[in-house]
């Protein structure tokens, strides 16, 4: 590419440390495929292999950085960024997650003509989750470094207002709040419910602490015997073991089956007659709008932040209190006796769904990187 070309060009950096099949890699992709390649170049950095590239439908360039921690990052994407002596109009430094967006503002704010965006993904309730004394610590040191370098950043994005809100409750300074792109194929097909004897549960979402897996299967061993049910659970992490064990001891193996590698999710919707979530906090839980897309009528925990906001607070599927297996319970039992109610509720939900279109939540995002 010519220099003067590339001054016609928005350069941007995207800074995700660890690339994984979650919401953030979602969200990231859809960003990335939703920038003009005649307006932006984007280097994406990241310090494992990007798993991200099987999402992404352009030409990019990937530069793993080698570097066993993200604090050691720093000075290699220093580097990175220095080495590139092409001009651009501009150049963008998008940075993801708590302590790479801590870092950045502290090692990259100095770069002459270097705008730092970052964005902010989960709810500042998780460090109410932090357990033990390191994490004590831990949470104390995030919490200060917040609040005295976030203010520094040229943007702040959350992807929710909830999430918005307590963030700028904790660092002062004001927060944009852009929902995550989602896309909404056509569908021209009515959802048809399942008439077998038993009801298909979906739950997709990571294997982590976060999403309370064991508090959604005590719900569904709170029911064995008594509703006909099944439950896929689609997705990989660290809690696999431990939810494997529950359901081996509760005997849940004929209810509850695990799917820790599926690159497409969207047979699991077509063949569900209802979706949980059971998580303790969110930011944006992409799943409940494509739940929704999907005609699925949803029961979620009302945890900080998303599903209030996404579920139009009950008006658009049902909201438990977190870590409530009884009411998660006690809706499954409803949605069996009469599902007339939660249909309403998901048909009105998806009618909502274009808060969240694919295009207009990118047209905000490039009308931010274009003002910085």
């Amino acid at each position: 590419m010519s220099n003067n070309h590339s001054k016609k060009k928005i350069k941007v950096y995207i800074f995700h440390p660890y690339s994984g099949k979650g919401g953030a890699d979602l969200s990231i992709s859809r960003l990335i495929n939703g920038l003009d390649d005649k307006k932006y170049e984007i280097d994406f950095l990241s310090l494992n292999l990007p798993l991200i590239k099987k999402k992404i439908k352009k030409k990019i360039k990937y530069f793993r950085i080698k570097s066993s921690r993200t604090l050691f990052s720093l000075p290699k994407i220093i580097n990175h960024i220095n080495l590139d002596k092409k001009q651009y109009l501009k150049k963008i430094f998008i940075s993801n997650q708590y302590f790479a967006n801590i870092l950045s503002v502290i090692f990259l704010k100095k770069i002459k003509d270097l705008k730092i965006v970052l964005l902010e993904r989960n709810h500042i309730d998780e460090f109410k989750y932090y357990k033990g004394y390191i994490d004590f610590i831990k949470k104390k040191i995030i919490k200060i470094l917040m609040i005295s370098f976030y203010n520094k950043a040229d943007k702040i994005i959350g992807n929710s207002y909830d999430l918005s809100k307590s963030l700028q409750r904790l660092v002062k300074t004001n927060i944009h709040t852009i929902y995550n792109p989602c896309y909404f194929p056509s569908t021209k097909n009515k959802k048809k419910f399942n008439n077998n004897k038993h009801i298909n549960i979906l739950n997709v979402a990571r294997l982590e602490l976060q999403k309370d897996h064991l508090t959604l299967l005590k719900a569904i061993n709170n029911l064995k015997g008594k509703i006909k049910l099944k439950l896929n659970i689609v997705g990989y992490g660290s809690q696999l073991l431990k939810i494997q064990e529950y359901i081996e001891n509760n005997n849940l193996k004929d209810v509850v089956q695990l799917h820790t590698n599926v690159s497409n999710t969207l047979k699991f919707y077509k063949e569900a007659d209802l979706f949980i979530l059971s998580s303790i906090y969110e930011g944006f839980p992409n799943v409940l709008v494509e739940a929704a897309q999907n005609d699925i009528p949803i029961i979620s925990t009302n945890c900080n932040s998303g599903p209030r906001e996404i579920l139009l607070n009950g008006k658009g599927g049902e909201l438990v209190d977190i870590k409530d297996y009884l009411k998660i319970s006690q809706k499954i039992k409803q949605f069996s006796k009469n599902k007339k109610n939660f249909i309403k509720k998901s048909q009105f939900c998806k009618k909502k769904l274009y808060r969240f279109d694919n295009k207009y939540n990118l047209s905000k995002f490039k009308n931010l990187f274009e003002k910085l």
